[in-house]
């Protein structure tokens, strides 16, 4: 037994090491890999990457000098269909000035097992999309074909960039578990990097030093009187730093709620050149200010060249502002003109593509076309007007100063010392109130001269929402009653933003599936259109079995289908922070009619807690008067950005609003 039990261990010990030591090559997948049907160390992956493997490094052509190469192969694995969403790749290609990143070398295969026999399918050349995706990226896009679940795809392509001094952010974590990841970086003595990593897993990265040959052919002559020349082939010996990752059972990153863009937080390392430096010649530098960044901008002829354009809106502005001179005004007229006349074409840019004029004519453009726009009528009119660069929630924060780490334009205005910020492309927009897109993002004011200052859009003032309910219990369990909600600031604008253009119908479809009401009825809604105001919403409600009847008692929350019923914080630990975008403080009133012959066994009793650093409270009131009962809740959360060491205390604040809230009323039949 006990030779046996060594064998076993010796097995399983060799297993282990087969395992680890895995090699994954293109074309050889298993039937062992296509049976597995749940990824070891976590079953609640849909799909799981079993390898993935990037060698970026540089390669040196006489014609051309160095060019940044990069290869990938990747393999992923589909335990069921929802992991279907990561057969696809979407590839970003660098253009500038007439020279573009080429993509080479792209296969890919599906496999699946059918009848216990490997099918394969190829990635076709109509299943690779290409197209133009911003002003400075080509997308290139491919989904894999023939997707079964338990099926494996895998595919490997070639990126040759000419600009060398641009190596694309390399993520080591991704939102499904990776298996294996092998990542090399080679880099040539003359060009010096400067690193910085991202996330929150530790990275095991290794260097260490090789060397490569720079070839190259010099032609001379072999004598004056011949005029023959002759070609030889010299060699240049240079050291080259390698950086090498390699990492194993790597646990999906998990997206938690109000967390902005995740992306910003997937542990990931990015390469930023500092100087190139040749030998027998002067260095050149190639990292760089926020100073030199905000220079080159006003400089840039779509965004610098834009701004200084006039002509085409000259005699309507001129109509617009007559002798106003009050400079709030003159603002508001002009920014509300700039909003009503344009529609934005739902295009992130921090630079214009067809230009102001044509965009003004047309009355479509991007975000930069649109605020870029805004900025030149305000700076026209004599306000004191700055542009801001805006990464949106769609672009990771960039770690070191660079145009290309913004994707958005607003505009920053100064009024004695007031500031307002303004984005023209939000039909439902008002001064310092943007959409989401902007508030989850950062922003940099840039100024001619070189200065700039970092922004943080999020709000200190609380959007507030208040529901008022009257209602009447039946002793069947029926409940019918009013209802009112008011909505302000953020709350009012996101409301307008999502339903602002629906009609009296979808309203009432809304409310009934948000509440699960029967019927409403008496349905009205207003303040949508008055931008600035708060948002009302008023009607009435029936409900047929509202609260469980057991026994000729009643057993319901007093704050009916108001009450949180459950914690979206569910996850024990977070390692990033929690990005509400504003603050908000949320209030029911509620006044209950019992039904006549029953009298009050139980009911909760007020409370209070709240939060530490007065970032937010939560109180309870009850009270009994004759046949009623009324409850008063407020939950305010008055900071919108709350540092990850605090959510535990977080999570426990709104486990407790909602164990509070469950709290039920008990009547009993006199």
């Amino acid at each position: 037994m006990k030779n046996f039990n060594v064998l076993l261990l010796s097995l399983a010990l060799l297993l282990s090491v087969n395992n680890f030591a895995q090699e994954y090559k293109f074309g050889k997948v298993s039937k062992a890999e296509l049976l597995e049907i749940s990824y070891p160390t976590d079953s609640s992956a849909n799909a799981a990457i079993l390898y993935e493997s990037k060698n970026i490094y540089y390669d040196y052509n006489q014609s051309y000098g160095f060019r940044l190469i990069t290869e990938v192969y990747k393999r992923v694995k589909f335990y069921n269909q929802k992991g279907f969403e990561n057969a696809s790749e979407e590839i970003f290609l660098y253009k500038s000035s007439g020279t573009k990143e080429e993509i080479s070398s792209l296969k890919g295969i599906t496999y699946s097992l059918i009848d216990n026999k490997i099918v394969e399918t190829k990635l076709k050349k109509e299943g690779v999309f290409e197209d133009e995706y911003s002003e400075n990226r080509d997308q290139l896009k491919f989904t894999m074909p023939s997707l079964t679940e338990g099926s494996i795809v895998e595919f490997k392509y070639k990126i040759i960039s000419p600009f060398i001094y641009n190596i694309d952010k390399i993520y080591l974590q991704q939102k499904i578990p990776i298996k294996k990841l092998n990542v090399k970086i080679s880099m040539p003595e003359y060009f010096n990097f400067k690193k910085n990593m991202t996330g929150y897993l530790p990275i095991d990265l290794k260097q260490s030093r090789g060397n490569g040959k720079i070839a190259f052919n010099t032609k001379s002559g072999a004598g004056r009187h011949y005029g023959v020349n002759t070609v030889s082939r010299n060699e240049i010996d240079y050291t080259i730093d390698i950086n090498t990752i390699t990492a194993t059972n790597i646990p999906a990153f998990k997206v938690e709620p109000y967390c902005g863009n995740s992306d910003n937080y997937l542990s990931s390392i990015v390469y930023e050149l500092q100087f190139e430096r040749y030998p027998n010649r002067p260095i050149k530098h190639y990292s760089t200010t926020w100073e030199a960044v905000a220079k080159s901008v006003f400089k840039h002829p779509k965004f610098g060249g834009e701004l200084k354009k006039n002509s085409y809106f000259k005699e309507e502005v001129d109509q617009i502002i007559g002798k106003i001179s009050d400079p709030v005004r003159r603002t508001a007229l002009l920014y509300d003109f700039v909003k009503h006349k344009m529609t934005w074409n739902r295009k992130y840019a921090s630079i214009t593509r067809n230009g102001v004029k044509k965009a003004y004519n047309e009355g479509v453009g991007n975000s930069a076309e649109i605020n870029i726009m805004l900025i030149s009528i305000l700076d026209y009119a004599g306000l004191d007007v700055k542009p801001v660069l805006v990464s949106s929630i769609n672009k990771t924060i960039s770690l070191f100063p660079t145009l290309e780490g913004f994707d958005y334009v607003i505009a920053r205005v100064k009024l004695d010392k007031k500031i307002l910020y303004l984005d023209a492309t939000d039909k439902y927009g008002e001064p310092n109130v943007l959409p989401d897109r902007v508030i989850h993002g950062s922003g940099r004011v840039i100024a001619e001269n070189g200065t700039s200052q970092l922004v943080n859009f999020r709000p200190n003032k609380v959007s507030r929402i208040h529901h008022s309910v009257t209602c009447q219990l039946s002793e069947e369990g029926a409940i019918r009653g009013k209802q009112s909600t008011n909505r302000s600031f953020y709350l009012a604008h996101n409301f307008r933003a999502k339903h602002g253009s629906e009609k009296n119908e979808a309203h009432i479809k809304r409310v009934q599936k948000n509440y699960e009401f029967d019927d409403i009825n008496s349905y009205e809604l207003k303040g949508v259109k008055d931008i600035g105001k708060a948002v009302s919403e008023r009607f009435e409600f029936n409900i047929e079995e509202g609260i469980e009847v057991i026994d000729k008692e009643l057993f319901f929350s007093p704050l009916l289908f108001l009450r949180n019923g459950e914690n979206i914080f569910k996850s024990d630990e977070r390692e990033y922070p929690i990005d509400f975008g504003y603050g908000y403080s949320r209030s029911v009133m509620l006044n209950i009619k019992i039904p006549e012959g029953y009298e009050i066994v139980e009911a909760p009793k007020g409370s209070a807690f709240k939060l530490p650093e007065n970032m937010g409270n939560f109180v309870y009131r009850s009270s009994v008067i004759g046949d009623s009962i009324q409850i008063s809740v407020t939950e305010t959360l008055s900071t919108p950005f709350v540092p990850a060491n605090y959510y535990p205390v977080l999570k426990q604040f709104y486990n407790q609003i909602v164990e509070k809230e469950g709290e039920q009323v008990v009547l009993k039949k006199v």
